[in-house]
């Protein structure tokens, strides 16, 4: 009978090797190529005195200002970045995941969102990449990808 030891251990069979001592056991390759969702994103938030806040967009996430009256609070609040004075709407944006990307949508504000100067028309979707520059009113945010899950 073999013991566990013997199991679970190659022995090394070649001529430079010692062949009574026991090599690593075998192990399976990650399959890193099927990580799971979420993605990780680190929004820079404001031009001078610029704040960093982690997100995780699993399938979609709002950016905007909140409201207690309402009961409402977005997945990333600007309020405390100035954002009723710069003109946030309380459901600004989203950004949800699509097929290996994501995309950005306003959602019908006042004051409008544009993507590195680009005005976006309201309820389309997007592409949004690595570096993008949002601006949802006169907040500027600058989206970087730490990890996506494909």
């Amino acid at each position: 009978m073999m013991s566990w030891v013997q199991k679970s251990f190659k022995r090394d069979t070649s001529l430079l090797g010692d062949p009574r001592r026991p090599l690593m056991p075998e192990r399976s390759n990650p399959k890193t190529g099927l990580l799971a969702p979420p993605w990780r994103l680190l929004m820079q938030i404001g031009s001078d005195n610029q704040t960093t806040v982690g997100m995780e967009v699993r399938e979609r996430i709002i950016i905007g200002r909140s409201d207690p009256l309402a009961d409402f609070h977005p997945d990333l609040d600007l309020t405390p970045y100035g954002g009723q004075e710069n003109g946030v709407s309380r459901r600004h944006v989203s950004i949800t995941q699509g097929d290996r990307t994501l995309y950005v949508q306003d959602l019908g504000t006042t004051n409008g969102t544009r993507i590195n100067g680009y005005q976006l028309e309201a309820n389309q979707l997007y592409r949004l990449r690595d570096g993008d520059e949002i601006e949802l009113g006169r907040v500027r945010i600058i989206v970087r990808f730490v990890r996506s899950p494909y």
